[in-house]
């Protein structure tokens, strides 16, 4: 497991909470935000899964010329869900990140 003793990682990682976490949720102790941050990582892998569908499906359209799309509007529209795709793995990246602070912050409270 991580050491996050480094004060500069933890008020880093307090604010990916800010904006992972509704203001509601985080007033919540360390075992409900670490709850709702799953909730959140199930979403993301959702997003993921409907992003990626979304390229195959432009993709094979395209490929196959069953679409009337021109090949400039398909390359944005590919630019764009392939960003997006970027953004949603760094996004669960950062989430993982803070369930691992969470639960590292909640067994240091233990001690």
């Amino acid at each position: 497991m991580t050491d996050y003793s480094n004060s500069e990682d933890q008020e880093q990682l307090e604010s990916y909470l800010n904006i992972h976490l509704k203001k509601d949720e985080q007033s919540k102790p360390p075992a409900e935000k670490i709850e709702a941050l799953h909730k959140r990582d199930r979403n993301k892998w959702i997003q993921l899964v409907i992003n990626i569908l979304a390229i195959l499906f432009f993709g094979y359209s395209f490929y196959y010329d069953i679409t009337q799309l021109s090949q400039t509007f398909f390359i944005i529209i590919f630019a764009v869900f392939v960003i997006n795709v970027g953004l949603i793995f760094y996004q669960r990246n950062q989430i993982q990140d803070l369930i691992d602070y969470l639960q590292w912050k909640q067994q240091h409270e233990e001690e």
